[in-house]
């Protein structure tokens, strides 16, 4: 994925992700859900930083929803 002035972002759509709202429950998430769902919405500066963080091995919370790479 790439921003509006053409810089390649971290690459996350290889990776199994999954979301949750507590931190303890997590549910699936596809790469294509995540796109049309939260990472449309977000600026350039927050899509950069989500894929770090996520690609990072860390995760990474929007609002009342956290959001990582699942653990296998």
């Amino acid at each position: 994925m790439k921003d509006k002035y053409n810089i390649e972002m971290e690459d996350i759509s290889g990776f199994s992700l999954e979301r949750s709202s507590d931190f303890f429950s997590w549910q699936d998430i596809s790469y294509q859900e995540l796109l049309e769902q939260v990472l449309k919405n977000l600026d350039d500066d927050q899509v950069h930083r989500f894929c770090g963080v996520i690609r990072s091995g860390s995760p990474f919370q929007l609002g009342d929803t956290f959001y990582r790479i699942k653990s296998n």
